[in-house]
């Protein structure tokens, strides 16, 4: 019940485009304010993805809660069953493991849009950092 109740909130990017600007991405994922009681609100927020994630070799300080996404696309593809597995993951991942630590980032509307799309491009773009 609880990994139906959190698949019935996904939402696929409202033009269909899964990947955004890597660069914008790699901003996205090491930025780690929003949220927080001395946070500028007008500020966007960050995904802060390296407190759990490997991601990029060139990144020294990263967190192990979560497994590494080092060469993430280059390892998985970017077929579309796996861009939609990643955005929905990143959207909200009680829906494929119900009791995951990683946070809603869609669902809970911690990353705008355009920012899961960026993050996505970050994870999944030949040229990115990530797939170096």
């Amino acid at each position: 019940r609880i990994v139906a109740a959190n698949r019935a909130t996904l939402a696929a990017p409202s033009d269909g485009v899964y990947l955004g600007d890597h660069t914008a991405g790699e901003r996205v994922a090491v930025t780690g304010s929003g949220l927080q009681w001395n946070d500028d609100p007008a500020k966007p927020n960050g995904g802060n993805c390296y407190a759990c994630h490997e991601m990029a070799a060139k990144e020294l300080a990263y967190g192990t809660l979560g497994p590494s996404l080092k060469h993430y696309g280059k390892l998985r593809g970017a077929s579309p069953q796996m861009l939609e597995y990643t955005w929905n993951k990143i959207y909200n991942s009680n829906a494929l493991v119900p009791c995951s630590l990683m946070p809603r980032f869609g669902h809970q509307r911690i990353l705008t849009e355009q920012q899961m799309k960026d993050v996505m491009a970050y994870l999944f773009a030949k040229d990115s950092p990530v797939n170096q």
